[in-house]
């Protein structure tokens, strides 16, 4: 098995980066006439999508450490598309909403995820785009085990 013998050598790992590389700088292309950074797309979906409304379960969701995830959301905040607001049932929490501004860029933003997503698999088959979204799921599970 050819295959498994070069991902053993740290190709799989290169590819997995570079694959991940090439969609962010497709994404922060995308999303610069938004004004958006590919890392604060993430924030915007994830609210919108109901994933994550505290710093650190954005952070999780974007893979940024929370004293990054904060200074990302301060961002945000001074350009109006999120709020910071304490739990009412834990003040010690901080919770993130999104603004009107943030919410009216979700269609946009949408919009801009089924553009890079269909430069990105352009040349894929529905077969064969379906085989790599059940090839990354199943890499995901077997991570968490």
């Amino acid at each position: 098995m050819q295959v498994f013998e070069e991902l053993q050598d740290g190709q799989f790992g290169y590819l997995i980066s570079q694959a991940r590389n090439a969609l962010f700088a497709a994404l922060d292309q995308e999303m610069a006439p938004l004004d958006l950074t590919a890392s604060q797309f993430v924030v915007v979906i994830g609210a919108m999508r109901q994933r994550a409304r505290t710093v650190t379960e954005f952070g999780r969701l974007a893979g940024i450490e929370p004293g990054p995830m904060s200074r990302l959301l301060d961002r945000m905040e001074a350009k109006g598309i999120i709020r910071k607001v304490r739990d009412q049932a834990d003040g010690r929490q901080v919770n993130v909403e999104l603004t009107e501004k943030g919410i009216a860029l979700y269609p946009q933003i949408n919009a801009g995820l089924r553009k890079v997503y269909g430069q990105l698999m352009h040349g894929f088959s529905e077969q064969e785009a379906e085989a790599f979204k059940h090839t990354l799921e199943k890499i995901l599970l077997n991570a968490r085990q």
